[in-house]
């Protein structure tokens, strides 16, 4: 092999590794999102709108349906849970400090286009309402 094989085996071989690399983060990052997590405990299970089975010690969630009451995206069928219309006192809180215990209505699958207000494990905030900082 010459200098010029070489180097052009090597260039194939780094973007090989990268593609593999890039695969397995990606995995990895999948299986972190909420609807890959169960809640492992009643609490947790109750702050995701779910249903703590003590026979069973699991967390019963079930998929919602547009409209229906939510705390976290992950409770509905769209993935997207929408926050209720916040009062003037909750808009001046959400500058410093994010918005806890809040509860929406599950988003329709056909409006999910770019950036969506939402209601992340009950919490709204500055980023999940796509507000400027």
């Amino acid at each position: 092999m010459n200098l010029k094989e070489n180097k052009n085996l090597i260039i194939i071989s780094v973007v090989i590794i990268i593609i593999i690399l890039s695969g397995i983060s990606l995995g990895i990052l999948y299986s972190l999102l909420p609807g890959h997590n169960q809640p492992g405990n009643k609490q947790d299970c109750e702050v995701a709108g779910g249903k703590w089975s003590v026979e069973e010690n699991f967390c019963l969630l079930s998929y919602k349906e547009s409209g229906e009451i939510c705390t976290d995206g992950g409770q509905c069928k769209s993935g997207v849970c929408f926050p209720p219309t916040l009062t003037e006192e909750q808009k001046i809180i959400l500058i410093d400090d994010p918005l806890k215990n809040i509860e929406g209505t599950c988003y329709p699958d056909e409006l999910v286009t770019g950036c969506v207000k939402q209601i992340i494990m009950g919490t709204v905030s500055k980023e999940t309402m796509c507000l400027n900082n």
